[in-house]
């Protein structure tokens, strides 16, 4: 019964920290810079999905307790492979632009993919409590 609850945290967490996540986003697209929350949310996000190579994610999971649970990690992989998006690619367009154009460009599709995770992982959140009640 704990690790129900347990991971229905996490679903919960994951969509709280991807709506605050979008809404720094969508100021990136109004212009404004990468605030350092957001900042280190991408670089966590970006670790999390092991798109810097081994040494670095395996540094990222001995040393970070965000984007490290099963649930998140399933989440966006699963997002992912569904609609085919390179989550590293993506992230590391808008930590490090070409151009302000590709910025935005990227921030577009970056916002699009968290809300497709924040959408999910209220779906399995909502599940899982409905799941608990009958």
């Amino acid at each position: 019964m704990r690790g129900d609850s347990e991971s229905r945290s996490r679903f919960l967490s994951l969509a709280l920290r991807s709506r605050k996540a979008i809404d720094s986003l969508r100021e990136v697209v109004q212009g404004h810079p990468l605030n350092d929350d957001l900042e280190d949310t991408l670089k966590r996000l970006l670790a999390g999905t092991g798109s810097e190579g081994d040494a670095a994610f395996l540094n990222y999971l001995q040393a970070s307790s965000a984007w490290t649970s099963f649930e998140e990690l399933s989440t966006v992989d699963e997002l992912s492979n569904e609609l085919g998006a390179n989550v590293g690619e993506i992230v590391s367009a808008v930590l490090t632009p070409d151009t302000e154009e590709s910025r935005t460009r990227y921030t577009k599709k970056l916002i699009g993919f968290l809300t497709a995770v924040e959408g999910r992982a209220l779906q399995r959140y909502t599940d899982s409590v409905e799941a608990r009640l009958s």
